[in-house]
């Protein structure tokens, strides 16, 4: 038993106590009450014995210990404690906490701390030897029943990771939950869960025309209006954001947010999406992303020759444009979760790949060619948009098959594209009356050495740089300002940069494309 100077004995007011007990199984016990009874007493004549005071008794009748959210009795005394109504908690028998699920035995001890907890029956001098070694066996048992939990739920998790399994409790659009929690394709007419019931909307095509809205550069708003219009439901741009870099539309579960430790499984599940299409729209995201200073983020023009293009090594993922520390324009790897997260100055790989460009097209890279070049680029970029519309509206007005299988939810896509349209001609018509086109020589190295004129230019440089460059790779060195050289990998028509390798016809193919 202990005595009143194992308590604050600097005290002048009684402690204020609220009292816990738990039975782990009632069953069909006739004494059910005996064990609480008993425990009552001993709690009693300890409070007698220090001159406390018991001002609430809580019993956690029928519980294992095996899960927290049924200890709602000793919640309330947390809280308690928490807001001040109680100094502190007191048990029987500290072995009646010990029983308790491992995590649960720590959040209360974190959130009361150790020396608000008392036992009827044990010391409670942390001052003490033996004080001291009985409150650390306890927080030892605890640690190490909690990390046996987390180590079997971790290998649990990648197990259900490495079979295909989604570990979340919200299935994607698009996707339903089927065996084993593996998802598979929605499919028109079939059950998506006991929740929702029937499908009534062919969601994998709508992610489909999505990932393909995007595409073409259309922004998260656009996105957003087609997807409310051929689901029938409301969203929001993050949530369409959200969507369109998720991988599991290409097949792909993971599971945690450290790029160190997160599991990933690709081919979980049939893909809704082709690989490349779902790259397209990442680049996409990067470089919009990049405008409005976040990967990702809603964003507008693109902003730089590479955002989107170059990857970084260690996760394949696309360089976003940002600014460094030095407020100098930077290439960096779209996706924070990147555990060798790969960047470089603008400038530096800008260089570079124009660099290797030049040389892989030899002395053809001072070949003139007739450029085309607008004096109203806004227009020319306002009359793309409307040309990629057209042709949606055209592709959805004639898939018959999909008009047959969802009439209705045909009916209304096809009003949103003709929204889309009526809203592009409108753009088209705001810029005013065409220019004349202007017609000059140019040569290729003056077209990727020249400052971008304006967004059309830049648009034009990076459409170039799409069709010549077959990737641009960059990695993170060890030590800081490594030269280009040795951070990044420019590979070419299939090959790395190999000037002698240059073909005639294709160096003087160059600079026509770059003016279609």
């Amino acid at each position: 038993m202990t005595t009143s100077d194992t308590i604050t004995p600097s005290r002048t007011t009684p402690l204020r106590l609220g009292g816990f007990h738990r039975v782990s199984r009632v069953g069909g016990r006739d004494d059910k009450l005996r064990s609480p009874d008993f425990a009552k007493a001993a709690v009693d004549r300890w409070i007698e014995s220090e001159g406390a005071r018991l001002l609430d008794w809580r019993v956690s009748l029928d519980s294992s210990g095996a899960k927290s959210d049924e200890d709602v009795e000793l919640e309330e005394l947390i809280r308690k404690v928490e807001s001040g109504e109680l100094d502190g908690i007191v048990v029987a028998k500290l072995d009646r906490l010990s029983r308790l699920a491992p995590r649960r035995r720590l959040d209360l001890l974190e959130r009361i701390g150790q020396e608000r907890l008392f036992s009827a029956t044990e010391s409670n001098d942390l001052a003490t030897p033996e004080g001291r070694m009985v409150r650390e066996l306890f927080f030892l048992l605890a640690r190490m029943e909690w990390e046996k939990a987390a180590d079997n739920l971790a290998a649990a998790k990648a197990a259900a990771i490495e079979r295909g399994a989604k570990l979340a409790t919200r299935r994607p659009f698009g996707y339903r939950y089927g065996a084993g929690h593996v998802l598979e394709p929605v499919v028109l007419g079939e059950l998506v869960d006991e929740t929702e019931g029937i499908a009534t909307v062919d969601e994998p095509a709508v992610v489909v025309e999505l990932f393909e809205l995007r595409s073409t550069g259309a922004s998260y708003r656009d996105v957003l209006d087609l997807f409310e219009a051929r689901s029938g439901r409301s969203s929001s741009a993050q949530t369409v954001a959200y969507m369109l870099a998720n991988p599991v539309y290409v097949g792909r579960v993971e599971y945690g947010r450290r790029a160190d430790t997160r599991l990933v499984k690709d081919d979980a599940h049939p893909a809704i999406v082709e690989l490349e299409l779902f790259e397209l729209v990442q680049s996409v995201n990067a470089e919009r992303g990049a405008k409005s200073g976040r990967a990702g983020g809603v964003g507008g023009r693109p902003t730089s020759y590479l955002g989107g293009i170059a990857t970084c090594e260690a996760c394949r993922g696309p360089l976003a444009r940002s600014t460094n520390g030095h407020g100098r324009g930077a290439y960096r790897c779209a996706d924070p979760r990147c555990a060798r997260r790969a960047s470089i100055g603008q400038d530096v790989l800008d260089s570079y790949v124009v660099d290797a460009i030049l040389a892989w097209a030899g002395p053809l890279a001072d070949e003139a060619v007739e450029v085309e070049l607008a004096a109203r680029g806004d227009r020319v970029v306002a009359e793309h948009r409307l040309a990629e519309g057209r042709r949606l509206r055209l592709a959805w007005a004639e898939d018959v098959e999909r008009e047959l299988r969802d009439a209705e939810g045909y009916r209304a896509g096809l009003a949103a594209r003709d929204r889309m349209v009526e809203e592009l001609e409108a753009a088209v018509e705001a810029c005013g009356e065409a220019s004349e086109l202007e017609v000059a020589k140019a040569t290729l190295r003056e077209l990727l050495t020249g400052e971008p004129g304006d967004e059309l230019e830049l648009d034009e440089l990076r459409r170039l740089f799409r069709i010549v460059l077959e990737s641009v790779v960059v990695r993170r060195t060890p030590s800081f300002g490594a030269p280009a050289s040795e951070r990044c990998i420019v590979r070419i028509a299939g090959a790395t940069v190999a000037p002698e390798s240059s073909s005639s016809e294709d160096a003087l193919d160059l600079g026509e494309k770059a003016a279609a």
